[in-house]
């Protein structure tokens, strides 16, 4: 895989940039712009070196069709304060069109000829096998952004060489999508907590090193006191942490003390911790704590797939793109 530091930026050079856009937005711009922020050093690298970035991304859910509330055009104001008006072009929404979701090669093929080479600062996508991240890879040159390295240098790191003990905090609604990720952390990691709705669902034998919760806040809306309780103490005694879900309901004032409890224990005990996930970004942000963490990853399940597996179809379509390309073949 060839870092974006490897490709020969010309002056004028169109650079076709896959950045994390699925963003929620309010009346003045995005309400939390971290995953924003986190392709900034690769676009203004771009711009710096005399490329012209496209950018490129999602917002959403659509299901191809089109969504005022979902374009990018809520996105402009962000990036024009940032790169300078007509420094960059900034594409509609690819998931307006159903084809980007199915990965199909003629609109990768599209979007190829609006740049001259590709490159990836979308990690938290990364593990969809979608066309602005797998086709695309066959009709430009491709290169990893310097967000995608970080977040590919962190993670495997904490895959190979932990801080033991190794503990790991998921969250969610639904566990049969998390099952394949709990099940393989239980093998990597020293001590699993499960949070949000997930513990009630565990069936069959419980491992020893799974913890699940024991009371409740709410209706299943926050993790209750004697659950935090036994977490914090599993907590202090690890070394490093990988978290990924909030304890609860964050949305609402009144769950999201369990969310604020874990943090701050990891924050005071001075826990090595990596956390990532947008529900995850969004909570600790509304709390104020989200600078206080060694790491935050733009990705939930992309950062739980890769420690799971060790890499992303992102990642393996630009290790297997060695230039020789669609477009370089035929012209543009």
């Amino acid at each position: 895989m060839r870092s974006i530091t490897e490709a020969n930026i010309k002056n004028g050079m169109k650079v076709l940039v896959r950045c994390d856009l699925d963003v929620a937005v309010g009346p003045s711009g995005p309400e939390e712009p971290y995953r924003l922020e986190a392709c900034m050093e690769t676009l203004n690298y771009i711009v710096h070196t005399g490329g012209f970035p496209v950018i490129i991304g999602h917002m959403g859910q659509p299901h191809g069709a089109y969504d005022a509330k979902l374009s990018t055009e809520n996105l402009r104001g962000f990036f024009t304060q940032k790169l300078g008006e007509n420094n960059f072009l900034l594409l509609e929404n690819l998931r307006f069109d159903p084809r980007e979701e199915t990965n199909d090669e003629h609109f990768a093929q599209e979007l190829a000829r609006l740049g001259d080479i590709y490159v990836n600062e979308c990690f938290s996508t990364s593990h969809r096998n979608h066309a602005s991240f797998i086709a695309i890879t066959k009709s430009l040159p491709s290169y990893a952004g310097f967000r995608l390295m970080k977040e590919i240098q962190t993670l495997t790191k904490l895959l190979e060489s932990p801080q033991r003990p190794f503990s790991v905090i998921i969250g969610g609604a639904k566990l049969e999508s998390k099952l394949p990720v709990v099940t393989k952390m239980l093998q990597l990691a020293d001590y699993v907590l499960l949070a949000g709705k997930l513990g009630p669902q565990w069936k069959g034998k419980k491992p020893n090193n799974l913890y699940l919760p024991v009371d409740y806040v709410g209706d299943q809306k926050d993790l209750g006191p004697t659950t935090l309780e036994t977490y914090a103490r599993v907590l202090k005694k690890s070394k490093s942490v990988l978290w990924a879900g909030p304890a609860g309901m964050y949305e609402d004032e009144r769950y999201i003390k369990g969310t604020e409890f874990l943090a701050r224990t990891m924050i005071i005990n001075h826990i090595n911790a990596t956390v990532g996930g947008g529900d995850t970004i969004a909570a600790l942000s509304k709390l104020k704590l989200l600078g206080k963490f060694d790491f935050v990853s733009v990705g939930g399940g992309a950062m739980l797939t890769f420690i799971s597996e060790g890499t992303l179809p992102g990642i393996q379509a630009l290790n297997a793109n060695e230039g020789d390309t669609i477009i370089s073949r035929i012209g543009k």
